[in-house]
């Protein structure tokens, strides 16, 4: 997994010499903490598909990357439908690259949005067949698009419901003094709504490539004597490399690839299971 971000993320002042916190506990969101359902338009075939695993899709060939307008999708539904998808762009929201399979710049992205005969609609259904099933505050859409080939091979759309227990979870957590962070690929608009788990805005990192997932992970490293990374997919793997303990969940995808499975100190099936494996390895 490779990405074009080369900004740093820096938390903390450098200069400060203070004694470090003990534990940080960093979580990614779609499939580790939400349960998610995904639903995807084949371009090419015009052929909907359910229940899709993103990365699966990106990583069938190098060159596509995962592109994510940081814009409400029901800005987007409720446009004309024949608008070309390059119409995104004149909302000045900006768009994020969130994961791909070989370095893809913004560029590079751009050009491709602006030729491609893809549109609105293409998008507008995959975010409704969404919808119907999850009617809450985490939704979001995008695009794959293909730099072979030059265009969107396909339209995606996510929402995410809390797994089960997830409120238990996370104040075990911080029962043992566990600092909370979130790193997601997705918006800050989609993931504010964590804050109704008591989770702070300044604690989320939205629009997470797999490098700011790692550069995160080292800038915690120098504030805490143990960091800990929570994910599930495969732009999470430099994080669980980088962080003093890595856990994959595979609550959502029970068959995770093979390096992702090796990046990992600790395999957990269940995300119940995350504060007492902590407790017994960290605390």
């Amino acid at each position: 997994m490779y990405s074009d971000d080369t900004d740093s993320l820096i938390f903390f002042n450098s200069n400060d010499t203070t004694m470090p916190y003990d534990l940080a506990v960093v979580l990614d969101v779609a499939g580790t903490i939400l349960k998610m359902y995904r639903v995807a338009k084949d371009i090419p075939n015009n052929i909907i598909l359910e229940k899709v695993i993103t990365w699966k899709l990106i990583m069938e060939k190098r060159g596509r990357a995962l592109v994510v307008p940081q814009i409400d999708p029901e800005i987007l539904v409720n446009c004309f439908p024949e608008d070309p998808i390059s119409s995104i762009l004149k909302f000045n929201n900006g768009f994020e690259i969130s994961c791909s399979s070989a370095p893809i710049s913004k560029v590079d992205a751009i050009n491709i949005l602006f030729t491609s005969k893809v549109k609105l609609f293409d998008i507008q259904e995959v975010y409704r067949a969404v919808k119907a099933r999850c009617p809450n505050k985490y939704q979001t859409t995008g695009m794959i698009i293909d730099t072979d080939i030059g265009d969107i091979t396909h339209t995606i759309s996510t929402g995410g419901i809390p797994f089960s227990g997830l409120d238990d979870v996370l104040r075990r957590l911080e029962c043992l003094g566990a600092e909370i962070y979130i790193a997601s690929g997705d918006s800050m608009r989609s993931l504010l709504h964590l804050a109704e788990y008591g989770i702070h805005p300044d604690r989320i990192i939205p629009a997470a490539t797999p490098k700011r997932k790692q550069d995160a992970i080292l800038d915690l490293k120098d504030k805490f004597r143990f960091v800990v990374m929570v994910g599930d997919g495969l732009n999470d793997i430099y994080a669980l490399q980088a962080a003093d303990f890595g856990i994959l969940t595979i609550q959502q995808d029970t068959m995770p690839a093979p390096e992702l499975i090796n990046a990992a100190d600790w395999i957990i099936k269940n995300i119940k299971d995350l504060p007492k494996l902590i407790e017994a390895r960290c605390c």
